[in-house]
């Protein structure tokens, strides 16, 4: 049970910090654009722009990590719940 907490936590904590890249590069590469801004460079050059396509890969690349990231941690929590509420104290 512990090696399942720790394999866990270290890819909850790994998602995490590829979710945090994802918006850092995001912030880096379109510092001035605002989500409302995106939408419409989105729409405008769906399949014209090379800006909006790689605005798209970073959105969608930081999203399935930090969808994936809270999933990690929420199975975690219930991890450590089970190993410290719940298991007989061996």
């Amino acid at each position: 049970m512990t090696g399942a907490i720790w394999a866990v936590a270290v890819l909850a904590f790994l998602s995490s910090t590829v979710a945090t890249i994802g918006n850092l590069a995001m912030a880096r590469d379109f510092p001035d654009l605002t989500k409302a801004e995106a939408s419409e460079v989105i729409s405008d050059f769906l399949l014209d722009s090379a800006v909006a396509l790689r605005y798209m890969q970073y959105r969608m690349m930081t999203n399935i990590f930090y969808i994936q990231s809270l999933v990690l941690w929420a199975v975690l929590a219930l991890l450590v719940a089970y190993k410290f509420l719940l298991s007989p104290l061996t």
